[in-house]
């Protein structure tokens, strides 16, 4: 008969004791404990990353996508001396993340025979912007063998966000671009054109990328490079090839500039001053 009620009554008691004590023990953590936030290097607060992901307002690096290499081609420019080919490579590359770019990607050209064994390899980089479709151009790659095709690998990108100049802001229009026989020595054909900085910043170094089309097709490519375009202004430009080529239906231009470098940014339309923004 006294046994059930001794047996509640400590019950009664362990049942106080884990109360009282897992009570102030969660006191006191929840007294001590560091505030969760979104600069303290750890994953918390339903956070997809460290401190990423949407409860920071912000978007995890690594969940970003890698670049798309979309189109290789490979193009026949000279049989040289000593049995060298010379070639040219152009790709087409998409960054499929619409808010972040980088400022240098590096890469690895490769050029591959007929049966798949190395002839030769490059490295380079490229920078490109949110959202960016872009061609990258190779020229001079020069073989003992002739080539197959060419194949672009890129390294993981240093991912920046956008938030000073953005690529919207700085554009370039292709006002004309006209194919040309030339009868000049050493050259073949030609592309003269005029493009016009649409921006409202001078800057110091533009790329243009002139493809040359065929049914569709890219059979050619060149690249120049304007320095000191001024903003609101024309450039003329022209791209040359030493090779016969026949005759395209359609020349597609391609005018960059690096957003990501404060250099590259001389002045803002209308100021004297050396043009410097935070990205």
């Amino acid at each position: 008969m006294l046994f059930m009620p001794r047996f509640f009554k400590q019950f009664l008691f362990a049942l106080l004791f884990l109360v009282i004590f897992g009570g102030g023990g969660f006191w006191i953590y929840k007294v001590t404990r560091p505030e969760m936030t979104c600069f303290d290097k750890i994953q918390n607060q339903n956070e997809e990353g460290i401190d990423c992901g949407e409860v920071c307002g912000n978007v995890c690096l690594s969940a970003l996508k890698s670049i798309e290499v979309r189109n290789s081609y490979l193009f026949t420019i000279d049989q040289g001396f000593a049995s060298m080919v010379d070639y040219d490579a152009l790709f087409k590359v998409s960054n499929p993340n619409t808010q972040f770019g980088s400022a240098w990607i590096n890469y690895e050209l490769t050029v591959f025979d007929d049966q798949n064994q190395v002839l030769l390899q490059k490295p380079g980089r490229f920078y490109i912007l949110p959202g960016q479709t872009k061609y990258i151009y190779e020229s001079s790659l020069q073989t003992k063998q002739p080539a197959g095709r060419v194949e672009l690998k890129t390294s993981p990108a240093n991912w920046e966000k956008l938030t000073g100049v953005f690529s919207e802001d700085v554009k370039f229009v292709a006002k004309s671009k006209d194919y040309l026989v030339n009868d000049r020595p050493g050259v073949y054909s030609r592309v003269n054109g005029t493009l016009f900085n649409a921006s409202d910043f001078d800057v110091d170094r533009v790329e243009v990328v002139a493809v040359l089309f065929k049914e569709g097709q890219p059979m050619g490519a060149g690249r120049t490079t304007l320095t000191t375009f001024p903003a609101k202004s024309d450039r003329f430009f022209e791209i040359t090839w030493i090779n016969p080529i026949e005759t395209p239906d359609r020349v597609e231009i391609e005018a960059n500039t690096n957003v990501f470098q404060n250099s590259n940014f001389l002045r803002k339309y209308g100021t004297p001053e050396k043009f410097q923004q935070p990205l």
